[in-house]
């Protein structure tokens, strides 16, 4: 095994090791399925080792076993003969049978916890946690599969890992078995197991390959499903919906075959022991051996045999299952501690009241990029209204995100009022973007989105956005529900949604990113005003192309200037 590999299979060890003490810190169930696990393979042994007494073996070593099970006939008063240890055996192995059943439901039961727990983790700090920076590098096929395929193998890991456990424990148990009742028998088929075992993991290895790119095409697929439905409108008015279906029918066709690759060289693993064996057996009997065997000891080894090659058989179905899903731990062990923690929420009631914000030499780049902002200075204060203008890319909307403290600055710092952190005071920043998000629920949930405010503060929103009239007159008035990304109201409508959420909210520092760029003229005349008037007494941050907007302001910010800092100032000061 090169040293690449043997890195690769130590690295693959540490993961799961430390995923299994992730489940058995955080899930109970974790230890009842333990439990039934060893009484499983205590059941195994028990039931495999009555092949000896019920064969003619009279071996040294065989002797231990058949006197405690003589034992346990005399205590149940029975006589030591074949029928009775066929009976002992039956019942033996409908015990394990049973235990085994209990067994697989917990751990199914226990796999669809943590696939569920993860799920939800995962997705929490995605939401919450994931640096924006990290987050526009990243596919969204990316966190799609990480909250969902990733997930599912995660709780598939568990069960696969202690089939894995108990089956490779049973062959064991059986190989034992058979070497106290018949060495030349245990040297023989442990010769068959080796020849397998390298076959299997040379077999192995290509399948790690394969599902690595399999697991890539799946984010692939993941991201274009959901590019192509975020931008039906656009597709089908360029009449380029041709196009887009051959690209997915290329992609699908390519993913869909390195499944099918994976799924025949796995089946083809699990079937090569029985056709090697088979061929082999085939070859003796041809070539006319000879055997001398009681009828109960070539029952005994029959079953012992069977009992090998089935547990291997369902070891190498398991363990090839275990490989192929190794690689969701590699990528998800990590999300995992940075979540422990949970969350952290802005808390609206233990925010600072901002009275100024103060931005100082910050420097801020995306890697592989020029830098956005260097050594940029700047400060807000309550009460004004400011412009942010300059050409595509210049960083305008950089700055927001950083104002907000959705982006840390490479270098520098943001605080506000005296010098305070600007996470003391995030609750109180708000950003409404060019494009809103609306949700397929009702207008009333659109607005508030977990924030609690009263129907009247609602429709007082309505009003300032001149959306009032417009949602009184639908028929089920704020519990109206709005349709896939909005799609029933106009651009402008969805924009001046946008901004009734954050008014509802009251906050500190408002940022408007390009957010009435929709908006006609008479309608903007109208909004604008009554969210100036809404934010007097806080700060009011319009980033705009629009030369009309930049007036109103009481302060513009021009970004081809930016060294300057400023063009016009009124009651803003440079740092």
């Amino acid at each position: 095994m090169t040293s690449q590999s043997t890195s690769s299979l130590r690295g693959a060890v540490r993961h799961i090791s430390a995923f299994v003490a992730f489940v058995a810190r955080h899930f109970p169930l974790f230890y009842p399925v333990i439990v039934l696990t060893l009484l499983v393979l205590v059941l195994e042994y028990a039931a495999t080792s009555l092949m000896i007494p019920l064969s003619s073996s009279t071996s040294n070593r065989a002797g231990t076993v058949i006197a405690f099970w003589k034992g346990v006939l005399e205590r149940l008063e029975m006589t030591p003969e074949p029928r009775a240890w066929l009976w002992l055996f039956f019942i033996v192995m409908c015990a394990r049978q049973v235990c085994g059943y209990l067994q697989i439901v917990l751990t199914t039961l226990l796999g669809k916890r943590v696939h569920r727990a993860l799920s939800d983790r995962i997705f929490g700090h995605v939401v919450s946690g994931e640096a924006l920076k990290l987050v526009y590098t990243r596919s969204v096929g990316h966190y799609i599969t990480l909250a969902g395929d990733d997930t599912f193998k995660c709780g598939s890991i568990i069960a696969s890992l202690l089939q894995c456990v108990v089956t490779l424990a049973t062959a064991l148990v059986a190989i034992v078995i058979l070497y106290q009742f018949s060495p030349a028998t245990f040297f023989a088929v442990s010769g068959f197991l080796a020849v397998c075992a390298v076959t299997i993991a040379i077999l192995f290895r290509y399948i790690l390959r394969l599902n690595t790119r399999a697991n890539l095409l799946s984010r692939e697929l993941n991201t274009a499903f959901v590019e192509a439905l975020n931008s039906l409108r656009s597709i089908r008015a360029l009449h380029a919906e041709t196009f887009v279906r051959r690209n997915y029918a290329q992609q699908i066709a390519t993913y869909v075959h390195m499944l099918f690759r994976i799924d025949a060289v796995r089946i083809g693993i699990k079937s090569f022991p029985a056709i090697l064996l088979l061929a082999i057996a085939a070859i003796l009997v041809s070539g006319g051996a000879s055997f001398s065997a009681t009828e109960a000891s070539m029952l005994a080894v029959t079953i012992i045999v069977i009992r090998i090659f089935a547990a291997m058989g369902q070891f190498i179905g398991a363990g090839t299952l275990l490989l192929t899903d190794i690689r969701a731990v590699h990528d998800i062990d990590a999300m995992i501690r940075t979540s422990d923690a949970g969350p952290s929420h802005p808390d609206l009631q233990s925010a600072v009241q901002i009275e100024r914000m103060t931005i100082t030499a910050v420097h801020f780049g995306y890697p592989g990029r020029e830098k956005i902002l260097e050594n940029f200075s700047f400060q807000f204060l309550k009460g004004c209204t400011y412009a942010v203008v300059g050409p595509s890319g210049s960083g305008k909307s950089t700055l927001a995100d950083i104002m907000l403290g959705l982006l840390p600055p490479d270098h520098g710092a943001v605080t506000v009022n005296d010098g305070q952190m600007l996470r003391s005071a995030r609750a109180r920043l708000l950003l409404v973007e060019q494009q809103p998000k609306i949700f397929s629920t009702s207008i009333r949930e659109n607005l508030l989105m977990g924030f609690e405010a009263p129907d009247e503060k609602l429709w007082e929103a309505l009003r300032l956005v001149d959306l009032e009239h417009t949602v009184r007159s639908m028929g089920d008035g704020l519990s109206t529900v709005l349709s896939y990304q909005g799609e029933n109201l106009s651009g402008g409508q969805r924009q001046r949604i946008g901004i009734a959420r954050a008014l509802v909210r009251s906050p500190d520092l408002l940022i408007l990113d390009e957010a009435t760029s929709a908006l006609d003229a008479a309608t903007r005349t109208v909004v604008l005003p009554n969210v100036r008037r809404h934010m007097r007494n806080g700060i009011l941050v319009m980033i705009t192309h629009d030369p009309h907007l930049a007036e109103m302001a009481d302060t513009v910010l021009d970004f081809q200037q930016v060294q300057a800092a400023f063009v016009r100032s009124q009651d803003a000061t440079v740092v």
